[in-house]
């Protein structure tokens, strides 16, 4: 517990000051988030025998989360396409030439490192860099992206607190064999309260409308808990309770991303497609 207060009372601050800063400084940030979340991916998988290849998995990963920070989103379909064929080839040589058995298994694993980890994780610098358009909520101006960004990490934050406290002292029916300690009490408030945070901040912040702010509410409230079980499903896959040790007493960098890596993204879009 008290590794847990130190690195909130550390990280909080920086984690702040980071998104309100915005720029290269938080896209540098993001970079070696998913970086260490890409060698705690390989480590897991590698934990069961199966590989996670370094050149044509974690190079174009991280080539996407640069290229998101440097706002060129044209670069991701042909990093993308090259980093699918390295993957293929690389596995035919390794097999080949290495002796390595069960192709599907290790290339299908680091095609899902490169899509887990890489193609999700880029979508925060882009949310942050949504727009430059400034808008006024309590008593602060913020860009576009940054009040965007702030609407999914409250919203996902209200997700898994509500959760976790109505859980506690009400849960009594389980929610998922994946995660055995969640019940249906607590992923139901843990709903609610997500869409009441991240469509409170879309409307009075984000001035969307009534109907939008829902529609971004119920997304954040859907996919902040599914990216949570993504990846309550792969620990358990690879027998491991946490993905890391990266924030300690809160454990990895996917431990603590996994919801974010689900709604960023799935709000991103959202939000292109509604014209906000």
């Amino acid at each position: 517990m008290l590794k847990r207060i130190v690195t909130a009372i550390v990280g909080i601050p920086i984690a702040v000051f980071l998104v309100t800063k915005g720029g290269l400084f938080f896209a540098a940030a993001v970079f070696i988030l998913a970086a260490a979340a890409w060698r705690e991916y390989a480590r897991m998988a590698g934990s069961k025998d199966v590989h996670t290849y370094k050149l044509t998995s974690l190079l174009p990963s991280m080539l996407l989360v640069a290229a998101a920070g440097a706002g060129k989103t044209e670069y991701f379909l042909p990093v993308l396409t090259f980093a699918v064929l390295g993957i293929l080839i690389e596995g035919l040589w390794r097999h080949c030439n290495c002796g390595e058995t069960n192709w599907p298994l290790h290339v299908s694993n680091s095609l899902m490192a490169l899509l887990y980890v890489g193609l999700l994780f880029a979508h925060i610098p882009l949310m942050r860099d949504y727009s430059a358009n400034s808008f006024q909520f309590l008593g602060f101006v913020f860009s576009q992206g940054e009040l965007a960004l702030w609407m999914v990490l409250l919203g996902t934050w209200a997700s898994d607190t509500f959760a976790y406290f109505f859980g506690m002292a009400l849960g009594k029916h389980r929610f998922c064999s994946v995660s055995p300690k969640k019940s249906m009490e607590g992923a139901a408030a843990g709903f609610v309260f997500s869409i009441a945070v991240t469509a409170g901040i879309a409307y009075h912040g984000l001035h969307t409308g009534l109907v939008s702010a829902l529609i971004l509410g119920l997304t954040v409230a859907f996919f902040a808990p599914v990216g949570d079980l993504i990846e309550s499903i792969l620990k358990r896959s690879f027998e491991i309770k946490d993905s890391g040790n990266f924030f300690p007493g809160h454990g990895g960098v996917l431990d603590r991303f996994d919801s974010l890596l689900f709604a960023v993204p799935a709000v991103y879009y959202v939000m292109k497609f509604m014209g906000i």
